[in-house]
């Protein structure tokens, strides 16, 4: 075991006398540290991606709702009394979620109307931060005003301070008209959010609606919304109306996620075996310059097994040392990734400033815009949203042990099958 340990250390070591497979070996070493150290970054944005949608899925329509028949549920300040007596619950409300039809100066579109009591913007910390107030106000207890997404005022032309015409439709299915002033307007950071939800206050929309003394329905948020289903029987027991959670509403939209994770992970996983064909030829070229060495060892009795573990050791090591740093490194990079991002955005002003300060001393030149990496007035991130998963991180440790340790696996054979007698007689 001893002669196995040293003469895989050996023949990882780099010499200045060597000719260049000690270099070569380094190099194939530092592609799986690059290549963990990018599996990590990748998966930990495909993370917070996926983690930001499922929120903003999430708190649209609240972790779990309640829908009663006809106008709705009619006692239902009784059953939020008795669902949040339940444990794990942390707030139940009534509200609406209705068609309708918009006009503005511009267009009439078509929208989601929903309401809420009082000062649920203000008391639901997780609704206030998925639908962030960009202009006015956003305050349910005012009455005859809505709150606009940002994309939908867009597309009517309407403003804060404007007033627009909201359009329903009766159970006679005659249209009945609304005028209400835009006093905000939000961004969900989501383009089918933003050009299609509208909010009011609760109390307007019992009006509108034709259903004073009644609710829509009641929107229930609970302490563990990624394990709502555990919460549904209790909720049955209290209150007999039909209810869905958020995950059953958003099925396709979660199951989409899934899959786009596992593609993710099937193409780095073929983008390891990519770098596995580098530990290939590194490992083969390896056994090549030191067959004279192996067929004078064999000679003195160094055993075929022996040989073989020698360069499976050598696999082995890479993979575990280089899995190990690279990931290290990924994980310094997913941390420090947006200030990297920024420093890069002050450093390119900077150049930009001083080339334009430059320019301007001999000809007329316009200022140059702010380089920014992601434009508030184009995307709605300003950071990428990172998110690391302990078992993302076992997964590309495991990935690049196993390929590293495969790849080596035909150059061991073949250093394990050298005959001393060929390899002295032809050198």
């Amino acid at each position: 075991m001893n002669i196995i340990l040293y003469l895989a250390s050996k023949y990882l070591k780099f010499k200045a006398s060597d000719r260049g497979i000690s270099a070569i070996a380094v190099i194939a070493f530092l592609s799986i540290v690059v290549s963990s150290a990018a599996a990590i970054v990748i998966l930990a944005a495909a993370n917070g991606f996926h983690s930001n949608l499922r929120e903003k899925l999430m708190y649209r329509d609240a972790h779990i709702i309640i829908l009663g028949p006809g106008r709705g549920i009619g006692n239902y300040e009784q059953y939020i009394d008795k669902i949040l007596e339940i444990e794990g619950v942390e707030d139940a409300v009534p509200y609406f979620d209705r068609q309708a039809l918009i006009k503005g100066r511009l267009n009439t579109w078509g929208a989601l109307v929903k309401a809420y009591p009082g000062k649920f913007y203000e008391t639901d910390r997780e609704f206030s931060e998925q639908f962030r107030l960009i202009d006015g106000e956003f305050d349910f207890s005012s009455p005859h005003s809505i709150i606009l997404g940002e994309n939908l005022a867009i597309n009517i032309g309407a403003t804060v301070g404007s007033w627009v015409h909201l359009t329903v439709y009766s159970e006679e299915f005659f249209s009945l008209q609304y005028r209400f002033r835009v006093s905000g307007i939000f961004s969900a950071g989501f383009a089918e959010y933003d050009s299609t939800l509208a909010f009011m206050s609760f109390e307007d929309a019992q009006n509108v609606f034709d259903a004073v003394g009644y609710a829509y329905g009641i929107a229930v948020r609970v302490k563990d919304p990624m394990n709502v289903e555990k919460y549904m029987p209790l909720i049955s027991e209290v209150c007999p109306y039909q209810k869905w959670h958020w995950k059953s509403l958003n099925r396709n939209s979660l199951i989409a996620l899934e899959n786009e994770k596992m593609l993710m992970q099937i193409i780095l996983a073929f983008f390891f075996v990519v770098v596995s064909f580098n530990m290939l030829s590194t490992m083969i070229a390896m056994v090549l310059d030191k067959k004279e060495e192996i067929g004078i060892l064999k000679a003195m009795g160094l055993k075929p097994g022996d040989a073989l573990h020698v360069f499976l050791f050598d696999g082995f090591l890479i993979g575990n040392i280089g899995s190990a740093l690279g990931t290290v490194l990924g994980l310094l990079l997913t941390n420090s990734l947006n200030s990297i991002l920024r420093g890069i955005e002050n450093v390119v002003n900077f150049i930009n400033r001083i080339s334009y300060y430059i320019a301007s001393l001999f000809v007329a030149a316009p200022p140059p815009q702010r380089f920014e990496f992601f434009k508030p007035s184009v995307y709605y991130i300003t950071e990428f949203p990172l998110e690391i998963q302990y078992g993302d991180v076992a997964f590309v440790i495991m990935l690049s042990v196993i390929v590293s340790t495969l790849a080596v696996i035909i150059p061991a054979r073949k250093a394990s099958k050298l005959r001393p007698v060929e390899v002295l007689r032809n050198d």
